[in-house]
């Protein structure tokens, strides 16, 4: 689904796949998070399907889901804040919505790549 911004020279379409495509970003940016580059890694087989990130448009407002899997050794809780707090930032700055909540679903715990190859 595709939100319009009507505009006295014309008007502005935003799609969800971009809102959930600068979510994405924006969540893979902070430290703790399991991500392959600007990718999240699907902690479940629902987020393969589904997608870890889910985005519900309604006229000019967002909410925003996020299945995400921590680093171990990190605190789960503050990479949660930290994702709600830079998703909500990057998709109100770059787009113009607002955004009304980011839910952050903890899935998994993945061992620290440096750890994994060390055994």
């Amino acid at each position: 689904m595709d939100s319009t911004k009507s505009k006295t020279s014309g008007s502005i379409r935003v799609s969800e796949e971009v809102i959930l495509k600068i979510a994405e970003t924006a969540a893979c940016e902070i430290e703790g998070v399991a991500a392959n580059g600007s990718r999240l890694e699907p902690p479940t087989a629902m987020s393969k399907f589904r997608g870890a990130v889910r985005v519900r448009v309604n006229g000019e407002s967002a909410a925003i889901r996020l299945d995400i899997s921590v680093i171990d050794g990190f605190n789960a809780v503050t990479v949660a804040e930290n994702i709600q707090r830079s998703v909500k930032s990057a998709v109100q700055n770059m787009t113009g919505f607002t955004v009304t909540k980011v839910d952050v679903n903890i899935a998994d715990v993945k061992m620290n790549k440096e750890e994994q190859s060390a055994e």
